[in-house]
């Protein structure tokens, strides 16, 4: 008798737990709840789950607030009592998904910690992916059914910027890839997102045009003479005062930035006047120089704006860090990594020593570090920049080292160029969580986007990949006549690739394939421009760059100003 007893219970549980579906053959006995005080973020991811359901079940489920009251199976969107955890605070991008009996339960601060519970439930339970501004992934399911869960995730990195072209122009997807930082301010319904005012902004702050006539002693000194088109001279206190005026003048005009710039401009030619030289041998290099200075206008700002951050660069001449001084506790210090060998990671390779080095040094005395990283190739985005590897260990180190934020410079200006779009992803994955898989990440994300041409572009993903050794070394101004592009690379790539052109019957996955055989092309035609107008190498990259053109390399460099360099040599 307690045989069938047992038999029966469990038959009934196992009848209870099969009947708790989100959704079944386009029916459902769920209402997504929203709280009563739920955020704007909290109100767009509720509305976007609503509409990824019916995508993806065929199945419309309610929208309803709390104080309204309900008779059927919960989603709660936002944190409740019900779910027996401390409240998250706002700004808390952490997030949880669980099920408390039949309901399910997305939870993290209002800001976006619950929004992106939601993207991540959508994400790692249903499969949406979504990939770039116009390709995302909404699979069809008959029925979903909700077992136990129990998944929380935090991020590794606090402030995360994939600085690409489709993530600089489109909120959404940031949000929906976890992105939480933008070089612009601006509004959406995707939660305040972080911004960072400006960058070589002395000359922005203190313009030449303005005071170079009237006040050349606020101007580098170089070789004798004031130079309106080089730096700062960082110890004349008038310079200072009003640039600090001029500073307020613009956190004012251009509120809700969280850091603001004041950083040495894009040139290696700092003041050799007595006073700042004094100042640099004191402090042990250029660096302290600037820390001094920057230290000065951090405090003359802090009355007025309390919770504002100065942030300025560790960049170039400035990189290694200063000593007997130390930047306030409102100062950011963004390191930038501009020399180093981006084949390998910061930690493998021996040409990356000193920068390592530094960023140690920075770590000892700076309570607020950002990572400038760069991505590709800025002589040219269209020449292969095979860096996958790189990517999540470096993050790895950089969360260790408690860096407070990242950015990652690619093709910024471009939309498209060498593997742009897989890597634009990649960087948003592993930004969240270094400890993903790269090979893993960018075999789903070619499977999707590449349709039957995708085992032909993983081939040259994975060629691209055998190209770089231990011997192997680039950077950020990696050329044409790089050995990395041996004739055997180009040729094998490009019969690859056609073949991928050819396996698939959809334009767009074409037009994608003939993106990536651009690289070769354009290897090819400027190793020998000749030969590739005999062989039509030069007529197939002309064709492919007009059709869907794009910018060749930073500051709106074109097809046109490429070919006339061409004509030019």
């Amino acid at each position: 008798m307690r045989i069938h007893t047992i038999a029966f219970l469990l038959a009934i549980s196992q009848t209870l737990m099969a009947s708790n579906y989100l959704f079944n053959n386009g029916k459902s006995d769920y209402s997504i709840i929203l709280t009563n005080d739920a955020s704007e973020s909290e109100k767009t991811a509720a509305n976007e789950l609503q509409q990824y359901l019916r995508q993806i079940g065929h199945v419309t489920l309610p929208i309803v607030t709390q104080a309204k009251g309900h008779r059927t199976k919960c989603v709660y969107i936002g944190w409740t009592k019900q779910t027996g955890m401390p409240k998250p605070s706002d700004v808390d991008e952490a997030y949880t998904y669980m099920t408390i009996g039949e309901d399910l339960h997305i939870f993290g601060g209002k800001a976006r910690g619950t929004m992106y519970g939601v993207f991540s439930f959508l994400e790692h339970e249903l499969g949406v992916h979504w990939y770039t501004s116009s390709c995302t992934k909404v699979p069809e399911m008959k029925q979903y059914q909700l077992n136990d869960m129990e998944h929380s995730e935090k991020p590794a990195i606090r402030q995360r910027l994939d600085f690409y072209y489709d993530a600089l122009k489109h909120q959404d997807w940031c949000a929906h890839n976890l992105l939480n930082t933008q070089h612009k301010k601006s509004e959406s319904p995707y939660g305040a997102m972080s911004a960072y005012w400006g960058i070589h902004t002395f000359h922005t702050l203190i313009p030449p045009s303005v005071y170079f006539k009237s006040h050349p002693e606020y101007f580098s000194l170089n070789k004798g003479k004031r130079s309106a088109n080089a730096q700062l001279c960082l110890t004349n206190t008038d310079m200072r005062r009003e640039l600090v005026k001029n500073l307020k003048n613009v956190i004012r005009k251009n509120p809700g930035y969280w850091c603001y710039d004041v950083s040495q401009n894009d040139n290696r030619q700092p003041c050799e006047c007595t006073k700042c030289q004094r100042l640099v041998k004191k402090y042990g290099g250029q660096s302290g120089l600037i820390i001094w200075f920057v230290n000065q206008v951090a405090k003359d700002i802090e009355n007025d704006f309390p919770d504002i951050f100065i942030g300025t660069l560790a960049y170039r001449y400035t990189r290694q860090a200063p000593q007997g001084i130390k930047p306030r506790k409102n100062v950011v210090v963004r390191l930038c990594d501009i020399e180093c060998c981006m084949a390998h990671a910061l930690t493998e390779c021996p040409q990356n020593k000193s920068f390592l080095d530094d960023m140690n040094k920075w770590k000892n005395i700076a309570p607020h570090i950002y990572i400038w990283d760069y991505t590709t190739g800025f002589l040219n985005y269209l020449l292969p920049f095979s860096n996958f590897h790189v990517l999540a260990k470096n993050y790895q180190l950089f969360q260790k080292s408690n860096v407070i934020g990242v950015l990652e410079e690619g093709a910024h200006d471009a939309p498209w160029g060498e593997f742009s779009e897989l890597k634009q992803w990649l960087i948003a994955k592993l930004l969240w969580n270094p400890c993903l898989n790269v090979d893993s990440l960018a075999t789903l994300f070619i499977c999707d986007y590449y349709g039957k041409a995708a085992p032909y572009v993983n081939q040259y993903y994975q060629l691209c990949n055998r190209q770089v050794t231990a011997d192997t070394h680039f950077t950020i101004k990696i050329g044409w006549e790089n050995n990395l592009y041996s004739n055997t690379f180009i040729s094998y790539g490009l019969e690859i690739l056609l073949k991928g052109i050819n396996a698939s019957e959809d334009e767009n996955i074409k037009k994608r394939c003939r993106r990536l055989a651009a690289q070769l092309y354009y290897l090819q035609l400027r190793r020998n421009n000749l030969k590739s107008v005999i062989d039509d190498t030069k007529r197939y990259f002309i064709e492919i760059l007009q059709h869907d053109s794009t910018i060749i390399k930073e500051h709106g460099y074109t097809l046109e100003d490429m070919l006339k360099d061409l004509e030019y040599h």
